[in-house]
């Protein structure tokens, strides 16, 4: 591609300076594209190329169990990024995607399912889980 170095001035000097930097950024496109066609494993996403968890969750373990930890985590503001500010909803359920295996779909509408339950059956499994801590402490003689 031919390059035009415009430095001038006169009537049409913005029109000829666009074109100028228009042609840069294709050619800089070009460039990055040969890139991605000679070195596509240097371009690959590096999130999705992790390798899998070795974790994974029981079949009697549903989702929203799994979006209890995550609200609870997210509303307490106990994760954070790594710039200190507080993590996004998506982010923490993202990472519990990962550790488990699965897949959440979208995590504001789980999220609000947990929220909206019945007082009785809002906190269900963190309960179980306190419950299955309380009595290993109980059967080890701590309590």
């Amino acid at each position: 591609m031919k390059q035009y170095l415009f430095t001038g001035r006169g009537k049409n000097a913005l029109k000829k300076l666009f074109i100028q930097k228009a042609q840069a950024t294709v050619t800089a496109e070009m460039e990055l594209l040969n890139l991605k066609i000679q070195y596509p494993s240097q371009f690959q996403n590096r999130i999705n190329s992790l390798p899998p968890s070795p974790l994974y969750l029981t079949d009697n373990t549903n989702l929203v169990e799994i979006m209890e930890l995550i609200s609870g985590l997210f509303l307490s503001q106990r994760v954070v990024t790594h710039a200190g500010t507080k993590s996004p909803l998506t982010e923490i359920g993202r990472a519990f995607e990962h550790l488990f295996n699965i897949k959440l779909g979208d995590v504001h509408k789980k999220h609000e399912s947990v929220i909206k339950r019945k007082p009785s059956k809002v906190t269900e499994f963190l309960d179980t889980l306190r419950k299955a801590i309380a009595e290993e402490s109980k059967k080890k003689g701590y309590l």
